[in-house]
């Protein structure tokens, strides 16, 4: 889907997000047992229930995840419940109530969620393609027959379509690279698409703003159509897979043990079927530490400003 897309482009806000994805990398294992107790807690107060969170970043993002949800109970030997998130938000605040058990989210939520007072341990981070380490691309995007942009400094004095104000790929590397390039956007024109797929499709329609954000999946099929045209694009930090630092410690070295550096094949040996959407857009989780996720950390200093999830 990615292989005539141009690719790595450097955003800035001070930063080189190319990552090092590769030097960053590490024994998760160990860092799971940071901590970690033999009796443990669950989400639910049932020791035979694991409670699961998924982003919901897109239409029917718990039915894509199903999979997973089925693979990690699969692992575990317990049920897996899906935590019904609204929004964003839902999931930062039940990482921190401790009514999650385990989830996937992106890396910004995972910057979030430690700020809202959780104590999360990540096991593995998203692996999109075969061959490839951790990561995924936020892609700046133009409605080609509204505008003739062709850089982030043409995004000035205009509207934009951004996912919504807590995603990574849809708003924060964003923003870092608009005001790296001068560009600061004023509150009335900053759209939320919410979803990335509405979001792109918001940009195709060029109702609201004819510019705007939205992960590199749900960007590049309107891009091959020519409903939309590429402007930047931007690797980022890959969306992390996380656990409960009070699960017990077997549950969480069952975890660490099948799902960090995993694949396809090690789901579909467990019995699980792929879906159309992981077959399209999960390889795999690659095994990272905490500070993987330093970059946002860092990059949340830049934006603050502009950025209130980023303000703890």
């Amino acid at each position: 889907m990615q292989s005539t897309l141009k690719r790595g482009l450097a955003l800035a806000a001070g930063l080189t997000l190319a990552f090092g994805l590769t030097a960053c990398a590490a024994d998760t294992a160990d860092s799971s047992t940071d901590g970690g107790n033999a009796e443990g807690t669950f989400a639910s107060g049932d020791s035979d229930t694991l409670v699961f969170a998924v982003l919901p970043d897109h239409e029917g993002a718990d039915q894509d995840a199903q999979p997973i949800a089925d693979w990690i109970a699969e692992i575990t030997g317990k049920n897996v419940e899906f935590f019904q998130a609204t929004d964003y938000t839902a999931v930062v605040q039940g990482l921190a109530a401790d009514q999650i058990d385990i989830a996937q989210i992106s890396a910004f939520t995972y910057f979030q969620s430690q700020n809202a007072g959780a104590d999360i341990v990540p096991i593995g981070a998203q692996i999109t393609q075969e061959g490839a380490e951790p990561g995924y691309f936020s892609v700046a995007v133009k409605n080609p027959a509204a505008t003739d942009v062709t850089s982030l400094e043409d995004f000035a004095d205009r509207p934009v379509c951004f996912v919504n104000p807590t995603s990574t790929s849809g708003f924060a590397v964003p923003m870092g690279g608009l005001l790296e390039a001068g560009v600061t956007v004023a509150d009335d024109d900053r759209f939320f698409g919410e979803e990335h797929d509405l979001n792109a499709r918001k940009v195709a329609e060029g109702t609201d703003c004819q510019v705007g954000f939205a992960q590199d999946i749900d960007a590049d099929p309107l891009i091959e159509s020519g409903e939309l045209e590429e402007v930047q694009r931007v690797q980022v930090p890959a969306a992390p897979i996380v656990m409960q630092a009070a699960l017990p410690q077997d549950v969480q070295d069952q975890l660490v043990a099948a799902l960090a550096d995993s694949t396809q094949s090690d789901l579909t040996d467990a019995g699980v079927e792929l879906n159309e959407f992981l077959t399209d857009g999960w390889f795999g989780f690659g095994a990272v530490d905490d500070a993987y996720y330093d970059l946002i950390r860092t990059l949340c200093t830049e934006i603050a400003d502009e950025v209130e999830a980023c303000r703890a």
